[in-house]
Formats: structure tokens, C-alpha cells, sequence
């Protein structure tokens, strides 16, 4: 069997190829600049992750061949259709640093306690050093897990360079600070 599916509109292409138990997939893209894209193929109860399109030759390809018991088990085989998501993009801009704060890339470091530390895990975070220890402040998105979870009784919500952050006070050595009401 082997089906060809349009891609982002009709400019892209993906055809995918049985050949025994194994799956054939090549895919091209136009190479807009814009990102880096995916491409996702669907079957009647789920979808399964094809590859990731690299540049060659002025375009967007990807190769890949694939056991068909994976796609089976993703619930997409047999596929009916296809398609290619940008994952990353180049143009989009970065937030930036507010006035006052810095990147810290392992705030688990900063943390007095292991169990916070854990909490912390390898996200990284905003940091300003005051009088009276730090604080650390996590972009908020209630669409995602919540920073810091244990401590989410101190976490004050801070409109910071037009995004929402909850701002978590620390003292010296990493320990937790309540906030004067």
C-alpha cells in the first residue's frame, strides 16, 4: 500500500509506503525560514510523530521508516491523513528579562531544602536578590503545572513586562518567606 498526503495547504507533500511490517515515510516542505516543523500522521483513533523536517537542497525533507505495530499501537494505522506543525519558530520574539531580575537556569540550586530543590527540577526561572534573601519568578500559564507546587501558599502573581509570573520570596540559604500583610 502506499497513500500520498497534501501537506500545509497543498504545497507540501507526505507518502507513506507498506512494505512488510515496516512503514516508509518521505515528506517535503517548501523552507519558508520561519521554524522548525513536524510531521504527524493520523489514523481513525489516534496519531503518531514522523519526524522532524531538516533543510536539503533549498527545501524541507524528511525520511523515515517506521514499524507499523508503533503506528498501530498510536492509533494511526492505517492513516488517514497527515499533517506538518511548526514546533519551534525563528521569528517569534523571546520575552524579555525584566529591569531588576536575571536568568537563573537552576534555581534547585538556590533551594535550603532537598524537597524544594525536587520541586524546583531543571526549569529554570527569573531571580532578583533583595534585602532579606531572593525571589524567584516562574512565567504563569494555568494551562500548565504549577511552579514550586509546595509552596504555592507563598507565590504572589506579578504582572512582570506584560506577562503574568508567580513570584515565590526566599531567605538567604533558600528557606521559604511569608510576606508581611
Amino acid at each position: 500500500m502506499e497513500r500520498r498526503f497534501s501537506l500545509a495547504g497543498g504545497t507540501g507533500w507526505l507518502t507513506v509506503a507498506e512494505t512488510g511490517d515496516r512503514v516508509v515515510c518521505a515528506a517535503q516542505l517548501p523552507a519558508d525560514g520561519r521554524g522548525l516543523y513536524k510531521c504527524w500522521l493520523s489514523g481513525s483513533e489516534g496519531k503518531a510523530l514522523v519526524g522532524t523536517f531538516v533543510p536539503e537542497g533549498g527545501v524541507l525533507k524528511l525520511n523515515r521508516t517506521l514499524p507499523v505495530a508503533q503506528l498501530k499501537s498510536c492509533g494511526a494505522w492505517p492513516p488517514t491523513e497527515a499533517e506538518a506543525v511548526m514546533a519551534f519558530s525563528f521569528t517569534e520574539k523571546k520575552p524579555s528579562i525584566p529591569e531588576g531580575w536575571r536568568c537563573e537556569p537552576n534555581p534547585a540550586r538556590l533551594m535550603g531544602e532537598p524537597l524544594l530543590a525536587q520541586a524546583a527540577g531543571e526549569r529554570s526561572a527569573l531571580c532578583r536578590r533583595e534585602e532579606g534573601g531572593f525571589s524567584l519568578a516562574y512565567p504563569f500559564d494555568s494551562e500548565k503545572p504549577f511552579p514550586l507546587t509546595p509552596l504555592f501558599c507563598f507565590a504572589r502573581l506579578e504582572r512582570l513586562e506584560g506577562r503574568d509570573y508567580l513570584v515565590f520570596p526566599f531567605r538567604p540559604g533558600g528557606c521559604p518567606r511569608g510576606e508581611e500583610l
